[in-house]
């Protein structure tokens, strides 16, 4: 008696999306689930479609993992590792987006807003996004927001704004006036008046 031909179902899995793997995992696995006859539910089956769908620098990352697929849910193995390998993958490109930026004539806040517009796509961190705006700010910017804890986003860019506009009077003063009291310690003292209008502002 001739053995039943196993039926093989027909899905067209989506292109694979270098800025977020997490989701196009996930719309492979809705694709599975659309498979016709039947639903695609064997893990090892769901790996070879990904893998055969993986741009060859993506797998690359994966090369140990594809030379070597785990027996007991190669899908999941292969799900996990590549998300969290993409990660690091993917802030280097995001470095090089955003520290092609220069702030130059232009308000933080309104370099922040350019910033968010151009890594709206990639789904950046806050943590990274901040660590790379504060990199685009005069280094006396910096050491003002330095002292700010907790230190978001956005009252990042207020408070910077707040220094930018009084550092050039704090420079005036420093170079006529004959007390000790240095830049950093006149910008300090204007940060903390700022900081505490801010955090009214948040309050209220």
């Amino acid at each position: 008696m001739t053995e039943p031909t196993p039926v093989v179902a027909a899905i067209k899995i989506p292109q694979y999306n270098h800025s977020d793997p997490a989701l196009w995992f996930q719309m492979c696995e809705a694709t599975f689930e659309l498979g016709t006859p039947k639903p695609v539910t064997e893990s090892k089956t769901k790996h070879n479609y990904c893998v055969a769908h993986l741009p060859p620098e993506t797998a690359s990352l994966v090369r140990d993992i594809l030379l070597s697929p785990a027996t007991d849910d190669p899908y999941k193995t292969l799900k996990e590792a590549l998300i969290d390998r993409s990660g690091e993958s993917g802030h280097q490109e995001i470095r090089r987006l955003l520290q092609g930026e220069h702030i130059g004539d232009r308000r933080p806040t309104e370099l922040l807003r350019v910033m968010k517009r151009r890594a709206a796509a990639h789904q950046v961190p806050d943590k990274l996004m901040l660590e790379l705006f504060l990199q685009h700010l005069p280094s006396h910017v910096q050491m003002v927001l330095a002292a700010v804890t907790p230190l978001t986003l956005d009252k990042a860019a207020e408070i910077a704004d707040r220094v930018m506009e009084v550092s050039p009077i704090a420079v005036s003063a420093c170079s006529t006036a004959t007390s000790q009291i240095s830049m950093e310690e006149m910008l300090l003292e204007e940060f903390t008046k700022i900081n505490a209008k801010f955090d009214e502002f948040s309050r209220g």
